[in-house]
C-alpha cells in the first residue's frame, strides 16, 4: 500500500469511529437542516425486515410511536413488541398483583390490535429500572436482537431532555448500547454456541415526551386509526389517567368531568390524546396528523451502497 493511500486509511478509520463513538452517521441530520419528512410507501419495500418496538410501559409506544408501527408493518415489516417493566404501579384502584394481571390482558389486546407477531416482557419491577445493572438489561436486549435479526428500533430518545421517568432513559441506553453491541463478534460468545450470529440493528427511531432535536417526522394520517385502536387497548392505564385527572380537579374544586361507563371513557380518552398530540406536531410540518423521531441510519460500513474511498484499496 502506498504512504499516502495508508494515511488516508488511517485518517478516515479515526473518522468513522468517531462518528459511530457520537452516534453519528452520513444520514443524520442536525438542528439547521430541516426534517425528513417519511410518507407511507407504495408496496411493501419492508418485506423481509423486522422492526422492535421496546418501551418500559404499555401505553408509551401507542402514545409516541404506533403510527409509525402500523405504517412499517403495512409495508411488509413483521415486528415485535418487548416490554422493559411488569407495569405493576398503572392502574387507579386494583392492587399490585391485580395491576399486572389487568395490563399483561391489555398488552395482549395491544399486540393483537397492532398487528405485532410476538411480545417479550422483561419483568422489572415499575419506575425501578435503575436499579438493574445495565449489563443485564444489555445481555437481555442483544440476546434477541440477535434472535429475532432486528433491523430496525422504536424506543425512548436515550437522551431525551428533562425526562423525569427513569424508566424511560433506562430502556433508551440500554437500547441504543444494544443495538451496536449486538453486531460485535466477542460480546456474549454463548449466543453462537446456541446457534445465533452477530446482528448490527440498521435503524433507530427515537421519541421523547420533552426537547428533541428530531430530524424524521412520519406522515401517520394513513395509520391514525391503527394507533388510536392500540392506545385504546391500553385500558387499565387510560382508566388510572382519566381518573386520575378528576381526582385532581376535584381537590382543586373544579368540575370533575362525567362519562357514561368506563368503555366510553376509555374510547373517548384513546381518540383525544392521539388526535391532539398528532395534530400538534403534524402543524408544525405542513401534515394533518404526524409522528416526531430523532432517527439515526445505518452507518456507511453497512450501507449496501460502495465503500467510501478511505475505505477502498
Amino acid at each position: 500500500m502506498q504512504r499516502r493511500g495508508f494515511f488516508k486509511l488511517a485518517a478516515g478509520a479515526a473518522s468513522m469511529a468517531g462518528a459511530q463513538a457520537t452516534g453519528q452517521n452520513p444520514t443524520q441530520t442536525d438542528a439547521t437542516t430541516q426534517p425528513v419528512i417519511e410518507r407511507a410507501a407504495t408496496g411493501q419495500p419492508g418485506k423481509g425486515k423486522v422492526l422492535a418496538l421496546i418501551t418500559p410501559h404499555l401505553d408509551d409506544g401507542p402514545g409516541a410511536g404506533c403510527g409509525l408501527v402500523a405504517k412499517l408493518l403495512k409495508e411488509g415489516y413483521t415486528g415485535y413488541y418487548i416490554r422493559m417493566s411488569n407495569d405493576e404501579k398503572d392502574s387507579f384502584d386494583l392492587t399490585m398483583g391485580e395491576t399486572i394481571a389487568a395490563n399483561e390482558r391489555d398488552a395482549n389486546e395491544f399486540v393483537k390490535v397492532c398487528g405485532l407477531k410476538q411480545r417479550f416482557d422483561l419483568g422489572y419491577r415499575n419506575h425501578a429500572l435503575d436499579d438493574v445493572a445495565p449489563g443485564e438489561i444489555r445481555s437481555r436486549l442483544v440476546f434477541l436482537f440477535r434472535l429475532l435479526k432486528v433491523d430496525t428500533v422504536i424506543t425512548f430518545d436515550p437522551w431525551g431532555h428533562y425526562e423525569e421517568n427513569p424508566d424511560h432513559y433506562i430502556t433508551g441506553q440500554a437500547v441504543e448500547a444494544a443495538c451496536w453491541m449486538s453486531g460485535l463478534h466477542l460480546d456474549f460468545q454463548e449466543h453462537f454456541a446456541a446457534g445465533l450470529k452477530p446482528h448490527y440493528v440498521r435503524e433507530r427511531y427515537y421519541f421523547a415526551r420533552g426537547p428533541q432535536l428530531v430530524n424524521r417526522v412520519v406522515d401517520i394520517g394513513p395509520t391514525l386509526e391503527t394507533k388510536i385502536a392500540c392506545l385504546r387497548a391500553c385500558r387499565t392505564m387510560n382508566i388510572h389517567t382519566y381518573k386520575d385527572y378528576d381526582r385532581v380537579l376535584a381537590e382543586r374544586g373544579q368540575p370533575v368531568r362525567t362519562s357514561a361507563d368506563e368503555t366510553t371513557a376509555n374510547d373517548d380518552y384513546a381518540r383525544t390524546a392521539v388526535e391532539r398530540r398528532a395534530r400538534t406536531v403534524g402543524e408544525k410540518y405542513g401534515l394533518q396528523y404526524a409522528e416526531a423521531f430523532h432517527y439515526i441510519g445505518p452507518p456507511a460500513l453497512f450501507e449496501e451502497d460502495p465503500l467510501p474511498p478511505y475505505m477502498q484499496a
